[in-house]
């Protein structure tokens, strides 16, 4: 049996716990064993999670450097993830709590291949969060890898990431910035749903999942479970 971990916790105001519980889910139904962490600290001990196969962080800790109640991440826990992730076990995992978790952990980014910067128009400060959303197009780049094939390009209503990324990382969905919010970045093509390898282990990311109504759109889901389910092998 597969075994994954999830490490849930920061931000209450992002509710992961709430993300960890619909993640477990989904995993289980595909025969996991899921144990949820409210703590980091296991990842300092890596051999005591030698034989997970698959580590879900839901981590909102965004701005973590200035606000430690966000929950940190100490180096021999990062000093662990990399050493757990190196041997073969896993990662994977969605928007920021994946993608803007640790920013004072900049190897946690390069394991992972990209760091959140802003979200169009809610930049640099929108008093109002759900003018946070628009629609936007993610358009499927590669039809023919087993985690979107079959999953036509689709428009959603959320926030829609301009990511920093690895250009090493295998690039599965895109979006494209129209200029509507920031006018010098109209036409650029940031990636959405990416793959990687660190050593031996797999890495899958997507930026979608603000909310678990983004999560539980149809092609999100079956993205992230296909994503998962790769990374875990």
């Amino acid at each position: 049996m597969k075994k994954a971990a999830l490490f849930a916790g920061g931000w209450e105001g992002h509710d992961p716990s709430a993300f960890a519980d619909w993640c477990a889910d989904l995993l289980r139904a595909e025969g996991f064993a899921v144990n949820v962490y409210d703590t980091l600290a296991p990842l300092a001990h890596p051999d005591s999670l030698a034989d997970v196969d698959l580590i879900v962080p839901i981590w909102s800790s965004a701005r973590s450097a200035h606000r430690p109640e966000f929950g940190n991440m100490t180096k021999p826990e990062e000093d662990g993830l990399l050493k757990l992730i190196a041997a073969g076990c896993g990662i994977g995992g969605w928007h920021g709590h994946m993608g803007d978790a640790f920013r004072d952990r900049p190897t946690y980014h390069f394991l992972i291949g990209g760091q959140f910067v802003a979200h169009p128009p809610g930049w640099p400060d929108n008093p109002v969060p759900s003018d946070d959303f628009i629609d936007y197009d993610l358009t499927i780049t590669a039809p023919d890898h087993e985690i979107v094939a079959g999953i036509d390009s689709f428009r959603l209503l959320s926030e829609q990431y301009y990511m920093l990324v690895d250009p090493s990382n295998d690039v599965l969905a895109t979006t494209t910035f129209s200029g509507e919010h920031l006018w010098w970045i109209e036409g650029a093509t940031i990636p959405v749903v990416w793959t990687r390898r660190w050593d031996q282990g797999r890495v899958f990311y997507c930026s979608i999942g603000h909310t678990l109504d983004d999560l539980k759109v149809p092609q999100v889901t079956e993205i992230v479970r296909r994503g998962l389910i790769w990374a875990a092998r």
